[in-house]
């Protein structure tokens, strides 16, 4: 990582602390939203990467805000149901990926299709069984010791912590062995398997991943409604995660579904957009962004942006107005 990079990155994590300080309670909602739909949009890229169409995000981010949010209600703090449900997410993930991944792409998005259809039609009718029951009166707001995540803006900075895990953990794999794995099977499942790669492994390791943060950003997304209710993950929200990453730009994994989180959110929620032209309004922009920025905001910047940049060199003479300052 570059020095102009490390700054940057400490300037954006203060700005992002101090946002909450200067906003009013609404914005902050709408952050708080962009927040949760980075964690899920992240996800979609992460699958991305092995060459899998994650359209079922919806139904996993389901159980795991329904699974957090009943074992809340028994009792058990937030931070151990989450662990919990997260687990329990990667575990009925590996019963259903282990029948469908080792047929190929076709079953796998047919299967994922099949998810992001029948789940939320699904849910409204199976109140009565606990695991899928909408929770009853408020869930408990999550602690640590007598401190209390209630507020807008102490939800925001725990949001802000869960993020930056994902994020994290997502950079760290990135890099790691299984991240360089992973680019193969993306180049190509021919060079993949050519180096050795066990393509139905790698990608089984990765949708599993995703499954555990998905439950994660479920159970954050539980808590701060205080509540859990199948209209909470429809077929819309399941649409417009997919979307994020490709506004974003998908060929930056970490950063591209937050500022298509960002960016969406912030249109469609600040200006108060009907719930029925949300999907019009986001359908229109991912048509604009595939026919004039094909590589999504970011790969725009990158194209286009910083070569300007480069060739008027901008810092030489940012140098030279501070020396003669």
């Amino acid at each position: 990582m570059s020095h102009t990079t490390k700054v940057a990155l400490v300037v954006l994590v203060l700005l992002l602390i101090a946002f909450p300080l200067q906003v009013n309670p609404y914005v902050v909602q709408v952050a708080i939203t962009a927040i949760t739909y980075s964690m899920l949009g992240s996800a979609f890229a992460l699958s991305w990467r092995v060459g899998l169409p994650r359209i079922d995000i919806a139904a996993w981010w389901g159980i795991g805000g329904y699974t957090t949010a009943l074992l809340i209600n028994d009792g058990i703090s937030f931070w151990l149901a989450a662990l919990l449900a997260g687990i329990i997410t990667v575990i009925l993930g590996w019963v259903a990926f282990s029948l469908v991944l080792p047929r190929g792409v076709m079953h796998f998005f047919i299967f994922c299709m099949f998810c992001l259809l029948i789940m939320p039609n699904l849910l409204p009718f199976l109140t009565s069984v606990p695991f899928l029951r909408g929770s009853a009166g408020i869930i408990p707001a999550p602690n640590i010791g007598s401190f209390e995540f209630i507020s807008k803006k102490s939800l925001y900075y725990l949001g802000l912590f869960l993020l930056a895990l994902t994020l994290l953990t997502y950079y760290l794999l990135y890099n790691s062995r299984i991240g360089r794995a992973w680019n193969a099977i993306g180049s190509g499942l021919g060079l993949a398997r050519s180096l050795g790669i066990d393509v139905v492994k790698y990608r089984m390791a990765n949708v599993l991943i995703g499954n555990f943060f998905i439950a994660l950003a479920g159970g954050y997304f539980v808590v701060y409604y205080r509540a859990a209710t199948p209209l909470m993950f429809s077929l819309q929200s399941g649409v417009l995660i997919m979307v994020y990453p490709f506004i974003g730009g998908l060929t930056h994994s970490l950063l591209g579904s937050i500022v298509g989180a960002l960016i969406t959110t912030f249109i469609l929620d600040y200006f108060n957009f009907a719930q029925e032209y949300k999907i019009i309004v986001t359908s229109v922009m991912v048509m604009f962004i595939l026919i004039f920025l094909p590589q999504g905001i970011l790969g725009w910047i990158d194209w286009k942006v910083k070569p300007w940049f480069y060739r008027r060199q901008w810092y030489v003479r940012l140098a030279e107005w501070g020396v003669k300052k």
